[in-house]
């Protein structure tokens, strides 16, 4: 029985925004980290909240405190860029 390969920080980074894309959270329209992370298997929710905070930093997520938590967003500034990492690390076309 094999085991599955860990997935590529690229890999996690572009189903992060791959999810949010799908879910249409671009620009003012954002979620609680929280639901992203749901998709992921526990092992990997911790290092997903990490690279979130990188794509943060690269200027494509936006990182807002409401509420307590932590909410994110996808920088609508920077489509071409999202689009280019979700085709190029999970092959699928979203729009």
């Amino acid at each position: 029985m094999e085991t599955q390969a860990e997935p590529r920080d690229e890999e996690l980074q572009a189903h992060i925004l791959y999810t949010l894309a799908r879910r249409g959270k671009w620009g003012a329209s954002h979620t609680s980290l929280i639901y992203v992370r749901a998709g992921l298997p526990p092992s990997r929710r911790r290092k997903a909240e990490k690279l979130a905070k990188g794509l943060a930093n690269k200027g494509l997520l936006t990182w807002l405190m409401k509420t307590g938590e932590i909410h994110i967003s996808l920088n609508p500034r920077a489509r071409k860029e999202i689009t280019q990492l979700v085709e190029a690390y999970l092959g699928k076309v979203f729009w």
